[in-house]
């Protein structure tokens, strides 16, 4: 059961849940939390069923593999974003304020790109790193912004050879979330969107 504390913390960041948020959910307190996430302690059987049932999870999976976040966000009835690396993000539509200024933000994005251990990492980040990127011309953008998007994997434009240029599509950067170091710039873009709406 070593990965349930990893997964239990990626679900919450996922779903933007604190540990108390997420203790409440299934009647426990937040120190229990803390504890799985720690590695202090082990669930009861009662509540690995429960913490599976809810966010519509294979058991197997929550207990076995680290969970990549499109496996998080298409879950139970609570309403999400699916990250996928091959088409625009679909936002489903719901009465949370939150859900039209996310549809706003990702409507111009072109790729949205998570780093799981099946794929190359590029340098400054990590797994589970997430990558919003912008489809470019690669004669119109400094070659040092450019990403060259290959079979699935990203690549610095400067790491890719002549050979592969004619088969990768060119992307740049323009925001991330990195769960790892909860450094979440969609969070802060939605602060900023709700302070300029209180104006």
């Amino acid at each position: 059961m070593s990965f349930f504390g990893t997964n239990i913390k990626k679900i919450r960041q996922v779903r933007g849940l604190s540990q108390k948020a997420f203790a409440d959910l299934f009647e426990l307190n937040r120190g229990v939390i803390s504890s799985y996430e720690e590695g202090r302690a082990e669930p009861k059987i009662e509540t690995l069923l429960k913490v599976a049932d809810y966010f519509n999870l294979d058991l197997h999976n929550l207990l076995t593999e680290t969970l990549q976040v499109n496996q998080l966000a298409s879950g139970s009835d609570i309403d999400h974003i699916m990250f996928a690396a091959d088409h625009l993000p679909n936002v489903v539509l719901n009465n949370d304020p939150n859900t039209t200024k996310l549809q706003k933000i990702l409507a111009n994005i072109d790729l949205v790109y998570e780093f799981s251990e099946g794929n190359s990492l590029l340098s400054n980040y990590q797994y589970g790193d997430i990558l919003f990127l912008n489809k470019t011309n690669k004669s119109k953008e400094p070659f040092s912004t450019l990403i060259a998007h290959i079979d699935g994997n990203l690549t610095y434009y400067s790491e890719i050879t002549e050979k592969e240029i004619p088969q990768a599509e060119f992307y740049k950067i323009v925001g991330y979330i990195s769960l790892a170091e909860k450094k979440n710039i969609l969070g802060e873009i939605l602060e900023r969107l709700e302070r300029l709406e209180r104006k």
